[in-house]
């Protein structure tokens, strides 16, 4: 039996080849002809940034993946250690589900968090013009995980049904924070680190806690690591013009903006929000 790094480093190996096998039945079951030519595409570019919604997204979904790990294991953890929370963080991340522990689970959730966004939402519209978006892709990771992952999980590697439950619900819950952020956007403050300091945003992680509360230390890890992995572009005191044109230098679209100016924010809510529950004890 492979060790639970053996099943890291495979699972990781074969990415493409697991994520294609989800675009593989979402071609199989498509009855519109020009959907069907959409999907057939994605399939051929797997990991295009142009499959993956190019402005917000440098990298193709594959390469944010492991880009997202790299940022778990750097960026993210220096973050919490200079919060003084990367200790607490790593006691609830010792904790063993069925003899593996959850810091090596993570990884796993990791490499499976977007495998949801293979299963794309194509919709027609006049024209003959097809758009796409990935909404509720989090869903689908987990239920892909849950289901068409188990046999390859459970048979093949040998997991258990609650390790497994555990690695979906990680997919599951990786963009918790991006919903808070729809309110923020809606609040008084905007979504900015006024928004993060706010009773407001206080209230609002403790009414959405309770949905969550198993899997609260990996919400806030997880968001800021996925925020680091859409790209790579500079972004701490940098001017609107100064970032395009680091963007215009590496020759990427410069809607890219949105994305870069995003980072330091995220990265005051996931403080904030660890600081939230850490105060509440």
């Amino acid at each position: 039996m492979l060790s639970i790094n053996e099943i890291i480093d495979e699972v990781n190996t074969n990415l493409e080849d697991i994520a294609r096998s989800v675009v593989s039945k979402e071609i199989d079951k498509e009855t519109d002809s020009l959907i069907h030519q959409y999907k057939q595409q994605f399939f051929a570019e797997l990991d295009s940034p142009e499959q993956h919604q190019p402005n917000w997204h440098q990298w193709g979904i594959i390469t944010h993946t492991r880009n997202f790990m790299k940022m778990y294991d750097n960026e993210v953890k220096q973050h919490l250690k200079s919060w003084n929370r990367l200790e607490a963080i790593k006691e609830h991340l010792s904790e063993q589900i069925d003899g593996i522990s959850k810091a090596k689970l993570i990884y796993l959730g990791i490499l499976l968090h977007d495998i949801g966004k293979f299963q794309k939402n194509y919709s027609q519209k006049l024209n003959w013009r097809v758009i796409y978006t990935f909404n509720k892709h989090e869903v689908y990771s987990q239920e892909i995980i849950q289901n068409d992952l188990y046999p390859l999980l459970h048979d093949y590697y040998g997991l258990t049904g609650k390790q497994i439950e555990y690695i979906a619900m990680c997919a599951r819950y990786h963009f918790e924070l991006g919903f808070i952020r729809e309110i923020g956007k809606k609040s008084k403050y905007g979504y900015g680190a006024a928004f993060a300091k706010s009773k407001e945003f206080k209230d609002t992680v403790l009414d959405a806690l309770p949905s969550f509360e198993e899997y609260k230390i990996e919400v806030g890890v997880l968001f800021l690591a996925d925020s680091y992995a859409k790209t790579d572009v500079a972004f701490k005191d940098r001017s609107d013009n100064e970032i395009l044109e680091d963007l215009k230098y590496q020759d990427l679209n410069p809607k890219l903006i949105h994305a870069v100016k995003q980072k330091p924010i995220n990265l005051e809510i996931v403080k904030s929000y660890f600081d939230v529950f850490y105060r509440e004890k």
